[in-house]
């Protein structure tokens, strides 16, 4: 297997960015619950904290309810990228090689070419980033 490095930077930076989002739906959330913009300032001066967590609540939901199926389908495309241009010549779909299953190819790198690899490492990436979000959701809930 390769080192893994995590970026801290970028770690932090997209941190970040899920915070403005979140400030920016909280935003969004107060205005649309409000009869005018005026009404919308006096009520966002006075949230309390548990309207703020409401928010924060909803705003990751929606992340959530997006990003889900971002990663599922770059999943998909990635898996069948692998499977049409990934395998190294002469190894078949579906043979003893990768046990007639071809989620396999996932698990056996020896039988890809280097695009392959790339691809695989794709979805790999995809799969543990769908794994962390099915984790927050239950962390949250």
């Amino acid at each position: 297997m390769r080192e893994i490095l995590i970026d801290w930077r970028r770690l932090l930076l997209h941190s970040l960015y899920f915070f403005i989002y979140s400030f920016f739906m909280t935003i969004f959330i107060v205005i649309w619950f409000s009869n005018d913009l005026t009404a919308a300032w006096d009520k966002f001066m006075i949230l309390t904290r548990s309207e703020i967590e409401v928010s924060f609540f909803l705003a990751f939901t929606l992340f959530i309810y997006i990003s889900f199926p971002l990663l599922m389908l770059r999943f998909i495309y990635y898996f069948l990228k692998m499977l049409h241009r990934g395998r190294k010549k002469g190894i078949s779909l579906i043979s003893y090689k990768v046990l007639f299953n071809p989620i396999n190819f996932l698990f056996f790198g020896s039988l890809l070419n280097q695009q392959g690899i790339i691809y695989r490492r794709r979805c790999l990436t995809s799969m543990v980033l769908m794994i962390a979000l099915y984790l927050s959701i239950y962390l949250v809930i």
